[in-house]
Protein backbone atom coordinates (compact mmCIF):
# COMPACT_ATOMS: atom_id res chain seq x y z
CA UNK A 1 0.00 0.00 0.00
CA UNK A 2 1.71 3.12 -1.03
CA UNK A 3 1.52 6.04 2.07
CA UNK A 4 1.22 9.91 2.07
CA UNK A 5 2.07 12.74 3.40
CA UNK A 6 0.44 15.30 6.05
CA UNK A 7 1.33 18.65 6.06
CA UNK A 8 1.39 20.95 9.36
CA UNK A 9 1.07 24.81 8.41
CA UNK A 10 0.66 27.90 11.47
CA UNK A 11 1.21 31.25 12.16
CA UNK A 12 0.84 32.87 15.33
CA UNK A 13 -0.29 36.42 15.61
CA UNK A 14 2.27 38.38 15.75
CA UNK A 15 3.39 36.42 11.88
CA UNK A 16 -0.05 37.18 10.65
CA UNK A 17 1.32 40.18 8.42
CA UNK A 18 4.45 38.46 7.25
CA UNK A 19 4.29 37.16 3.73
CA UNK A 20 6.88 34.34 3.95
CA UNK A 21 5.26 32.78 7.40
CA UNK A 22 1.97 33.15 5.82
CA UNK A 23 -0.60 30.16 5.53
CA UNK A 24 -0.69 30.63 2.20
CA UNK A 25 2.96 30.51 1.10
CA UNK A 26 3.72 27.44 3.60
CA UNK A 27 0.82 25.23 2.08
CA UNK A 28 2.95 25.65 -1.55
CA UNK A 29 6.08 24.64 -0.37
CA UNK A 30 4.48 21.84 1.28
CA UNK A 31 2.39 20.80 -1.83
CA UNK A 32 5.62 21.90 -4.05
CA UNK A 33 7.85 19.39 -1.83
CA UNK A 34 5.44 16.80 -2.37
CA UNK A 35 5.36 17.33 -5.78
CA UNK A 36 8.77 16.80 -6.49
CA UNK A 37 9.23 13.65 -4.20
CA UNK A 38 5.88 11.93 -5.51
CA UNK A 39 4.21 12.02 -2.07
CA UNK A 40 0.38 12.23 -2.38
CA UNK A 41 -0.52 14.85 0.22
CA UNK A 42 -3.48 12.81 2.30
CA UNK A 43 -4.58 16.02 4.86
CA UNK A 44 -3.30 19.48 5.66
CA UNK A 45 -3.59 20.77 9.18
CA UNK A 46 -3.52 24.52 9.12
CA UNK A 47 -3.95 26.56 12.30
CA UNK A 48 -3.17 30.06 13.94
CA UNK A 49 -1.53 29.35 17.67
CA UNK A 50 1.78 29.94 19.05
CA UNK A 51 4.23 27.47 18.86
CA UNK A 52 5.49 28.30 22.97
CA UNK A 53 3.37 24.91 24.15
CA UNK A 54 2.42 21.55 22.32
CA UNK A 55 -1.16 22.51 24.01
CA UNK A 56 -2.51 23.56 20.42
CA UNK A 57 -5.87 22.34 19.23
CA UNK A 58 -4.64 21.67 15.63
CA UNK A 59 -1.41 20.48 16.33
CA UNK A 60 -2.81 17.69 18.88
CA UNK A 61 -5.50 17.18 16.02
CA UNK A 62 -2.36 16.48 13.65
CA UNK A 63 -1.00 13.85 16.27
CA UNK A 64 -4.04 12.00 16.71
CA UNK A 65 -4.40 11.74 13.59
CA UNK A 66 -1.29 10.59 12.63
CA UNK A 67 -1.80 7.90 15.58
CA UNK A 68 -5.39 6.83 13.78
CA UNK A 69 -3.85 6.29 10.24
CA UNK A 70 -0.03 5.64 11.27
CA UNK A 71 -0.16 2.66 8.73
CA UNK A 72 -1.26 5.22 5.44
CA UNK A 73 1.33 7.96 6.52
CA UNK A 74 5.08 7.89 5.80
CA UNK A 75 5.55 12.21 6.59
CA UNK A 76 4.72 14.68 8.12
CA UNK A 77 5.67 17.85 6.60
CA UNK A 78 6.39 21.74 7.67
CA UNK A 79 7.73 24.99 5.96
CA UNK A 80 10.64 25.12 8.66
CA UNK A 81 11.21 24.04 12.73
CA UNK A 82 9.81 27.22 14.03
CA UNK A 83 6.00 25.83 12.67
CA UNK A 84 6.49 22.77 14.54
CA UNK A 85 7.58 24.05 18.00
CA UNK A 86 9.83 27.12 19.87
CA UNK A 87 11.14 24.61 22.84
CA UNK A 88 13.78 22.28 22.21
CA UNK A 89 12.17 19.77 24.72
CA UNK A 90 8.62 19.67 22.79
CA UNK A 91 10.76 19.37 19.82
CA UNK A 92 12.68 16.56 20.32
CA UNK A 93 9.17 14.77 22.01
CA UNK A 94 7.91 15.31 18.55
CA UNK A 95 10.57 13.46 16.46
CA UNK A 96 10.36 10.75 19.44
CA UNK A 97 6.39 10.14 18.86
CA UNK A 98 6.81 10.05 15.18
CA UNK A 99 9.45 7.98 14.94
CA UNK A 100 7.69 6.12 17.42
CA UNK A 101 4.51 5.74 14.72
CA UNK A 102 7.23 5.45 11.85
CA UNK A 103 6.60 8.30 10.38
CA UNK A 104 9.74 10.48 8.71
CA UNK A 105 9.31 14.55 10.03
CA UNK A 106 10.70 16.75 6.92
CA UNK A 107 11.79 20.27 7.87
CA UNK A 108 11.54 22.04 3.76
CA UNK A 109 13.77 24.97 5.33
CA UNK A 110 15.77 23.06 7.20
CA UNK A 111 17.48 20.10 4.94
CA UNK A 112 19.98 18.49 7.28
CA UNK A 113 17.86 17.99 10.19
CA UNK A 114 17.87 14.48 9.81
CA UNK A 115 18.50 11.71 11.94
CA UNK A 116 22.40 11.46 11.18
CA UNK A 117 24.02 12.46 13.91
CA UNK A 118 25.32 16.02 12.11
CA UNK A 119 21.60 16.41 11.48
CA UNK A 120 20.30 15.89 15.48
CA UNK A 121 23.17 18.56 16.06
CA UNK A 122 22.16 20.74 13.48
CA UNK A 123 18.25 20.21 14.50
CA UNK A 124 19.40 20.59 18.21
CA UNK A 125 20.91 24.32 17.53
CA UNK A 126 17.54 25.41 15.39
CA UNK A 127 15.42 24.65 18.10
CA UNK A 128 17.61 26.48 20.78
CA UNK A 129 17.61 29.00 18.37
CA UNK A 130 13.78 29.23 18.04
CA UNK A 131 13.12 29.29 21.31
CA UNK A 132 15.79 31.97 22.20
CA UNK A 133 13.13 34.18 19.64
CA UNK A 134 10.63 33.02 21.31
CA UNK A 135 12.29 33.59 25.06
CA UNK A 136 13.53 37.02 23.51
CA UNK A 137 10.09 38.01 21.57
CA UNK A 138 7.59 36.84 25.31
CA UNK A 139 10.49 39.33 27.06
CA UNK A 140 9.83 42.53 24.49
CA UNK A 141 5.81 41.79 24.29
CA UNK A 142 6.11 42.13 28.34
CA UNK A 143 7.65 45.51 28.17
CA UNK A 144 5.88 47.02 25.72
CA UNK A 145 2.47 45.67 27.13
CA UNK A 146 3.46 46.87 30.63
CA UNK A 147 4.48 50.41 29.46
CA UNK A 148 0.89 50.81 27.62
CA UNK A 149 -0.23 49.97 30.94
CA UNK A 150 1.48 52.87 32.93
CA UNK A 151 0.35 55.01 30.24
CA UNK A 152 -2.92 54.36 30.56
CA UNK A 153 -3.92 52.14 27.49
CA UNK A 154 -5.55 48.61 27.34
CA UNK A 155 -3.54 46.80 24.72
CA UNK A 156 -5.81 43.58 24.42
CA UNK A 157 -9.23 42.35 23.06
CA UNK A 158 -11.79 45.11 24.76
CA UNK A 159 -13.95 43.14 27.37
CA UNK A 160 -17.68 42.89 27.09
CA UNK A 161 -19.19 47.12 26.90
CA UNK A 162 -15.92 47.78 24.83
CA UNK A 163 -14.88 48.17 21.65
CA UNK A 164 -11.69 48.04 19.80
CA UNK A 165 -11.18 51.29 18.03
CA UNK A 166 -7.55 52.67 17.32
CA UNK A 167 -5.36 50.85 19.80
CA UNK A 168 -7.64 52.26 22.26
CA UNK A 169 -11.09 51.06 23.82
CA UNK A 170 -14.69 53.02 23.41
CA UNK A 171 -17.57 52.39 25.08
CA UNK A 172 -20.18 49.45 22.98
CA UNK A 173 -23.28 51.04 22.53
CA UNK A 174 -25.01 48.13 22.31
CA UNK A 175 -23.89 47.00 25.73
CA UNK A 176 -21.71 49.41 27.91
CA UNK A 177 -25.20 50.25 29.26
CA UNK A 178 -26.52 46.94 30.27
CA UNK A 179 -23.09 46.30 31.97
CA UNK A 180 -23.59 49.42 34.13
CA UNK A 181 -26.83 47.93 34.70
CA UNK A 182 -25.78 44.43 35.91
CA UNK A 183 -23.04 46.28 38.59
CA UNK A 184 -25.54 48.72 39.77
CA UNK A 185 -28.37 45.74 39.74
CA UNK A 186 -25.98 44.13 42.08
CA UNK A 187 -24.68 46.80 44.08
CA UNK A 188 -28.44 47.92 44.66
CA UNK A 189 -28.68 45.12 47.01
CA UNK A 190 -31.54 44.11 45.66
CA UNK A 191 -31.30 40.79 44.23
CA UNK A 192 -30.17 37.54 46.13
CA UNK A 193 -27.59 36.31 44.35
CA UNK A 194 -26.16 37.13 40.95
CA UNK A 195 -27.90 34.50 39.12
CA UNK A 196 -30.65 36.67 39.50
CA UNK A 197 -29.04 39.80 37.95
CA UNK A 198 -27.82 37.71 35.41
CA UNK A 199 -30.83 36.72 33.99
CA UNK A 200 -32.31 39.93 34.18
CA UNK A 201 -29.90 41.87 32.26
CA UNK A 202 -29.47 39.02 30.10
CA UNK A 203 -33.65 39.45 29.01
CA UNK A 204 -32.58 43.08 28.64
CA UNK A 205 -30.38 41.95 25.86
CA UNK A 206 -26.79 41.46 27.01
CA UNK A 207 -24.79 38.93 25.02
CA UNK A 208 -21.18 38.31 23.89
CA UNK A 209 -19.84 39.70 20.85
CA UNK A 210 -21.04 36.90 19.32
CA UNK A 211 -24.74 37.45 20.22
CA UNK A 212 -24.14 34.17 22.39
CA UNK A 213 -25.64 34.46 26.42
CA UNK A 214 -22.69 35.02 28.36
CA UNK A 215 -21.36 31.88 30.83
CA UNK A 216 -21.44 32.23 34.61
CA UNK A 217 -17.91 32.01 34.77
CA UNK A 218 -17.81 35.04 32.31
CA UNK A 219 -19.91 36.93 33.85
CA UNK A 220 -18.16 36.90 37.19
CA UNK A 221 -15.10 38.02 35.24
CA UNK A 222 -17.01 40.86 34.41
CA UNK A 223 -17.91 42.04 37.28
CA UNK A 224 -14.35 41.35 39.31
CA UNK A 225 -12.72 43.89 35.97
CA UNK A 226 -11.69 47.17 37.65
CA UNK A 227 -11.28 47.99 33.44
CA UNK A 228 -14.68 48.86 34.27
CA UNK A 229 -14.27 51.55 36.83
CA UNK A 230 -11.95 52.96 34.43
CA UNK A 231 -8.61 51.33 35.81
CA UNK A 232 -6.29 49.34 33.69
CA UNK A 233 -4.27 46.05 35.42
CA UNK A 234 -1.36 43.79 34.80
CA UNK A 235 0.41 41.90 37.58
CA UNK A 236 1.44 44.20 40.02
CA UNK A 237 1.27 47.51 37.24
CA UNK A 238 -2.03 49.53 38.14
CA UNK A 239 -2.74 52.97 36.36
CA UNK A 240 -6.03 54.98 35.83
CA UNK A 241 -6.89 54.59 32.04
CA UNK A 242 -7.41 56.49 29.00
CA UNK A 243 -10.78 54.87 28.21
CA UNK A 244 -13.94 56.03 29.66
CA UNK A 245 -15.43 54.10 32.87
CA UNK A 246 -18.80 52.51 32.96
CA UNK A 247 -18.95 52.84 36.74
CA UNK A 248 -17.42 54.69 39.86
CA UNK A 249 -14.82 53.45 41.90
CA UNK A 250 -17.72 52.90 44.74
CA UNK A 251 -20.04 51.07 42.52
CA UNK A 252 -17.25 48.68 42.17
CA UNK A 253 -16.31 48.62 45.36
CA UNK A 254 -19.22 47.88 46.74
CA UNK A 255 -19.94 45.09 44.35
CA UNK A 256 -17.01 43.41 44.94
CA UNK A 257 -18.16 43.51 48.80
CA UNK A 258 -21.00 42.09 47.72
CA UNK A 259 -20.04 39.20 45.26
CA UNK A 260 -17.22 38.50 48.10
CA UNK A 261 -19.32 38.74 51.00
CA UNK A 262 -16.94 40.86 52.56
CA UNK A 263 -18.14 43.71 54.94
CA UNK A 264 -18.34 47.25 52.94
CA UNK A 265 -15.61 49.83 53.87
CA UNK A 266 -16.49 53.08 54.98
CA UNK A 267 -17.32 55.41 52.46
CA UNK A 268 -14.88 58.22 52.00
CA UNK A 269 -16.96 61.35 51.03
CA UNK A 270 -15.47 63.78 49.27
CA UNK A 271 -17.74 66.37 51.08
CA UNK A 272 -15.98 65.80 54.45
CA UNK A 273 -12.73 66.48 52.68
CA UNK A 274 -12.26 69.48 50.56
CA UNK A 275 -8.74 70.32 50.21
CA UNK A 276 -8.31 66.44 48.95
CA UNK A 277 -6.06 66.90 45.81
CA UNK A 278 -5.36 70.74 46.47
CA UNK A 279 -2.89 70.12 49.68
CA UNK A 280 0.13 68.69 48.19
CA UNK A 281 3.30 66.60 50.38
CA UNK A 282 6.38 69.19 51.16
CA UNK A 283 8.53 65.83 50.43
CA UNK A 284 7.45 64.21 47.58
CA UNK A 285 5.28 67.03 45.94
CA UNK A 286 1.90 64.35 45.07
CA UNK A 287 -0.98 65.48 46.65
CA UNK A 288 -2.31 64.11 49.93
CA UNK A 289 -5.03 61.62 50.32
CA UNK A 290 -7.99 61.73 52.94
CA UNK A 291 -10.16 59.80 54.52
CA UNK A 292 -11.32 58.44 58.47
CA UNK A 293 -9.04 56.77 60.29
CA UNK A 294 -10.24 54.30 62.48
CA UNK A 295 -9.04 54.25 66.44
CA UNK A 296 -9.96 52.13 69.25
CA UNK A 297 -13.16 53.64 70.35
CA UNK A 298 -14.02 56.36 67.42
CA UNK A 299 -13.06 57.24 64.11
CA UNK A 300 -10.61 60.40 63.26
CA UNK A 301 -10.78 62.19 60.14
CA UNK A 302 -7.46 62.34 58.27
CA UNK A 303 -4.92 63.79 55.59
CA UNK A 304 -1.72 61.87 54.94
CA UNK A 305 0.80 61.25 52.07
CA UNK A 306 -0.21 58.10 50.80
CA UNK A 307 3.40 57.51 48.41
CA UNK A 308 4.89 54.44 49.81
CA UNK A 309 8.77 55.35 50.23
CA UNK A 310 7.59 58.69 51.47
CA UNK A 311 4.44 59.08 53.85
CA UNK A 312 5.83 62.63 55.31
CA UNK A 313 2.46 63.79 55.85
CA UNK A 314 -0.31 62.53 58.42
CA UNK A 315 -1.94 65.35 59.93
CA UNK A 316 -5.82 65.76 60.98
CA UNK A 317 -8.03 67.17 59.55
CA UNK A 318 -8.77 69.53 61.79
CA UNK A 319 -5.60 71.00 62.41
CA UNK A 320 -5.12 71.11 58.47
CA UNK A 321 -7.82 72.65 57.42
CA UNK A 322 -7.67 74.84 60.40
CA UNK A 323 -4.21 76.46 59.32
CA UNK A 324 -5.88 77.17 56.02
CA UNK A 325 -8.49 78.89 57.77
CA UNK A 326 -5.91 80.82 58.89
CA UNK A 327 -4.28 81.67 55.69
CA UNK A 328 -7.26 82.94 54.50
CA UNK A 329 -7.60 85.15 57.24
CA UNK A 330 -4.22 86.62 56.39
CA UNK A 331 -5.23 87.22 53.01
CA UNK A 332 -5.84 90.76 53.24
CA UNK A 333 -7.83 91.95 49.87
CA UNK A 334 -5.15 94.46 48.37
CA UNK A 335 -5.95 96.70 44.85
CA UNK A 336 -4.52 94.27 43.41
CA UNK A 337 -6.22 90.75 44.53
CA UNK A 338 -9.03 92.61 44.17
CA UNK A 339 -8.74 93.24 40.70
CA UNK A 340 -7.08 90.40 39.64
CA UNK A 341 -10.05 87.86 41.51
CA UNK A 342 -12.86 88.26 39.31
CA UNK A 343 -10.23 86.67 36.25
CA UNK A 344 -9.42 83.89 38.91
CA UNK A 345 -12.65 82.89 39.54
CA UNK A 346 -13.60 83.37 35.85
CA UNK A 347 -10.37 80.75 34.97
CA UNK A 348 -11.76 78.21 37.39
CA UNK A 349 -15.15 78.78 36.65
CA UNK A 350 -14.71 78.27 33.02
CA UNK A 351 -13.04 74.62 33.67
CA UNK A 352 -16.05 74.07 35.82
CA UNK A 353 -18.62 75.01 32.94
CA UNK A 354 -16.56 72.37 30.96
CA UNK A 355 -16.88 69.79 33.48
CA UNK A 356 -20.85 70.47 34.46
CA UNK A 357 -21.42 70.23 30.47
CA UNK A 358 -19.56 67.12 30.19
CA UNK A 359 -21.33 65.27 33.69
CA UNK A 360 -24.65 66.71 32.33
CA UNK A 361 -24.50 65.06 28.97
CA UNK A 362 -23.95 61.94 30.49
CA UNK A 363 -26.51 61.99 33.17
CA UNK A 364 -28.78 62.29 30.59
CA UNK A 365 -27.83 59.65 28.62
CA UNK A 366 -28.22 57.77 31.55
CA UNK A 367 -31.47 58.76 32.15
CA UNK A 368 -32.52 57.59 29.01
CA UNK A 369 -30.55 54.31 29.37
CA UNK A 370 -32.54 53.93 32.55
CA UNK A 371 -35.91 54.38 30.53
CA UNK A 372 -34.81 51.83 27.67
CA UNK A 373 -33.98 49.41 30.02
CA UNK A 374 -37.42 49.68 31.98
CA UNK A 375 -39.72 48.95 28.62
CA UNK A 376 -36.71 46.15 28.14
CA UNK A 377 -37.55 44.83 31.36
CA UNK A 378 -41.64 45.03 30.79
CA UNK A 379 -41.45 43.17 27.51
CA UNK A 380 -39.28 40.65 29.14
CA UNK A 381 -41.65 39.85 31.96
CA UNK A 382 -44.48 39.94 29.68
CA UNK A 383 -43.14 37.23 27.29
CA UNK A 384 -41.57 35.38 31.02
CA UNK A 385 -38.18 35.95 30.27
CA UNK A 386 -37.66 36.95 33.86
CA UNK A 387 -39.87 36.06 36.71
CA UNK A 388 -42.08 38.68 39.06
CA UNK A 389 -39.73 38.49 41.46
CA UNK A 390 -36.56 39.67 39.39
CA UNK A 391 -38.83 42.23 37.89
CA UNK A 392 -40.06 44.26 41.13
CA UNK A 393 -36.46 43.93 42.61
CA UNK A 394 -35.42 45.29 39.03
CA UNK A 395 -37.91 48.15 39.21
CA UNK A 396 -37.33 49.53 42.31
CA UNK A 397 -33.37 49.39 42.19
CA UNK A 398 -34.20 51.10 38.91
CA UNK A 399 -36.69 53.54 40.59
CA UNK A 400 -34.22 54.51 43.23
CA UNK A 401 -31.27 55.23 40.31
CA UNK A 402 -33.46 57.66 38.24
CA UNK A 403 -33.56 59.32 41.33
CA UNK A 404 -30.14 59.52 42.31
CA UNK A 405 -29.62 60.76 38.92
CA UNK A 406 -31.72 63.19 39.06
CA UNK A 407 -30.80 64.46 42.23
CA UNK A 408 -26.60 64.67 40.71
CA UNK A 409 -28.74 66.82 37.80
CA UNK A 410 -30.16 69.41 40.39
CA UNK A 411 -26.23 69.57 42.42
CA UNK A 412 -25.06 70.69 38.85
CA UNK A 413 -27.47 73.14 38.49
CA UNK A 414 -26.80 74.03 42.12
CA UNK A 415 -23.02 74.42 41.14
CA UNK A 416 -24.23 76.82 38.06
CA UNK A 417 -25.90 79.29 40.23
CA UNK A 418 -23.06 79.48 42.96
CA UNK A 419 -20.33 79.82 41.16
CA UNK A 420 -22.38 82.90 39.26
CA UNK A 421 -22.98 84.22 42.25
CA UNK A 422 -19.42 83.82 43.61
CA UNK A 423 -18.21 85.49 40.41
CA UNK A 424 -20.39 88.50 40.45
CA UNK A 425 -19.82 89.41 44.30
CA UNK A 426 -16.37 89.29 43.11
CA UNK A 427 -16.50 92.12 40.70
CA UNK A 428 -18.53 94.81 43.07
CA UNK A 429 -16.68 94.47 46.30
CA UNK A 430 -13.89 92.52 48.37
CA UNK A 431 -15.19 88.80 49.38
CA UNK A 432 -15.15 87.91 53.07
CA UNK A 433 -13.01 84.79 52.29
CA UNK A 434 -13.19 82.55 56.20
CA UNK A 435 -17.00 83.32 55.55
CA UNK A 436 -17.48 82.18 52.32
CA UNK A 437 -15.25 78.89 53.24
CA UNK A 438 -17.23 78.41 56.12
CA UNK A 439 -20.51 79.17 54.84
CA UNK A 440 -19.81 77.01 51.16
CA UNK A 441 -20.05 73.41 50.28
CA UNK A 442 -17.78 70.99 49.12
CA UNK A 443 -17.52 72.56 45.50
CA UNK A 444 -17.80 76.07 46.62
CA UNK A 445 -14.51 75.46 49.45
CA UNK A 446 -12.56 73.52 46.21
CA UNK A 447 -13.34 76.42 43.46
CA UNK A 448 -12.32 79.17 46.33
CA UNK A 449 -9.20 77.37 47.32
CA UNK A 450 -8.13 76.68 43.46
CA UNK A 451 -9.15 79.83 42.75
CA UNK A 452 -6.28 81.85 45.37
CA UNK A 453 -3.96 78.69 44.96
CA UNK A 454 -4.33 77.26 41.15
CA UNK A 455 -1.27 75.11 41.95
CA UNK A 456 -1.88 73.83 44.85
CA UNK A 457 -0.56 74.00 48.60
CA UNK A 458 2.21 72.43 49.54
CA UNK A 459 2.33 70.91 53.49
CA UNK A 460 5.01 70.58 55.56
CA UNK A 461 4.64 68.06 58.59
CA UNK A 462 7.89 69.24 60.42
CA UNK A 463 6.83 72.78 60.41
CA UNK A 464 2.61 72.47 61.09
CA UNK A 465 2.43 74.78 58.55
CA UNK A 466 2.02 75.39 53.98
CA UNK A 467 5.99 75.86 52.53
CA UNK A 468 5.77 79.26 50.36
CA UNK A 469 6.05 77.26 47.31
CA UNK A 470 2.77 79.06 46.23
CA UNK A 471 2.67 82.31 44.20
CA UNK A 472 0.21 83.78 46.70
CA UNK A 473 2.43 82.57 49.98
CA UNK A 474 5.43 83.92 48.58
CA UNK A 475 3.64 87.18 47.64
CA UNK A 476 2.47 87.85 51.11
CA UNK A 477 5.83 86.77 52.25
CA UNK A 478 7.61 89.71 50.39
CA UNK A 479 4.91 92.21 51.56
CA UNK A 480 5.72 90.58 55.42
CA UNK A 481 8.97 91.75 54.48
CA UNK A 482 9.04 94.86 53.29
CA UNK A 483 6.66 96.05 56.29
CA UNK A 484 8.97 94.77 58.45
CA UNK A 485 12.01 96.34 57.17
CA UNK A 486 9.89 99.40 56.49
CA UNK A 487 9.07 99.67 60.59
CA UNK A 488 12.79 98.85 61.36
CA UNK A 489 13.75 101.82 59.36
CA UNK A 490 11.10 104.51 60.30
CA UNK A 491 10.67 103.12 63.83
CA UNK A 492 7.14 102.00 65.26
CA UNK A 493 5.86 105.46 65.74
CA UNK A 494 6.66 106.64 62.10
CA UNK A 495 10.25 108.50 62.82
CA UNK A 496 13.50 107.19 61.69
CA UNK A 497 15.31 104.67 63.56
CA UNK A 498 18.52 105.92 65.58
CA UNK A 499 21.94 104.15 64.29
Amino acid sequence: MTKGAIGYARVSTDEQMRENHSIDVQKGKIADYCDRNGLTLLKMFEGSESARTTDRPTFQKMLQYCRQHSGKISHVIVSDLSRLARNVGDQAQTYVTLNQLGITLISIDDPTADDSAIGKLSRSMIGAFNEFFSNSLSERTKYRMQAAVKAGRFPWKAPIGYKNVNKGIYADPERAHLVREAFELIGSGRYATTEAVQRTVTAMGLTTVKGRPMTKQSFAQMLSNPLYAGWVVSGDVRARGNHEPLISDALFERVQAKINHTPQPHKKLSEDFPLRAIVRCASCKRSLTAGWAKGRTERYARYWCWTPKCRAVGVSRDELEGQFVKLLGRMTPTAELLADLPGRIAKEWQGRKERIAADAARLSKRLADKTTLNQKAIRAKLTGEITGDDFDAFKKANTEEIFNIENEISVLDSERSSMQEMLKQAEVSAVDLVGAWERGNVNQRQELARAFFPDGLVYSHERRYFEPDNTVITEMLERFLANLADSQTFGVVGGPTRT
